[in-house]
């Protein structure tokens, strides 16, 4: 009686790994995904970024409306320091 309860689940998991998803339905996959990703979240609005250094000599200040800020927009052109961020 205990042996056919193992018994039973070496068949199971054998027809499990025995069934392969075949490419083309990997490649449908794929296709969707990346189709909802694109309907999931337009990202065409603008963020208004205020960039405030944190050296107190120099306190440099500025105003950015961009979608996702890069590093040359982070470090203050004077001191050459790590600008602190803000998002309004």
């Amino acid at each position: 009686m205990g042996l056919d309860k193992w018994l039973k689940s070496e068949d199971n998991a054998k027809k499990i790994r025995n069934e392969k998803v075949s490419p083309s339905q990997t490649k449908k996959d794929k296709s969707e995904k990346a189709l909802k990703k694109l309907h999931e979240k337009p990202s065409n609005q603008l963020i208004k970024y205020i960039l405030i250094c944190p050296n107190a000599k120099c306190k440099y200040k500025k105003i950015i409306m961009k979608k996702e800020l890069t590093d040359d927009d982070i470090t203050c052109p004077r001191c050459n320091k790590k600008m602190k961020t803000k998002k309004v």
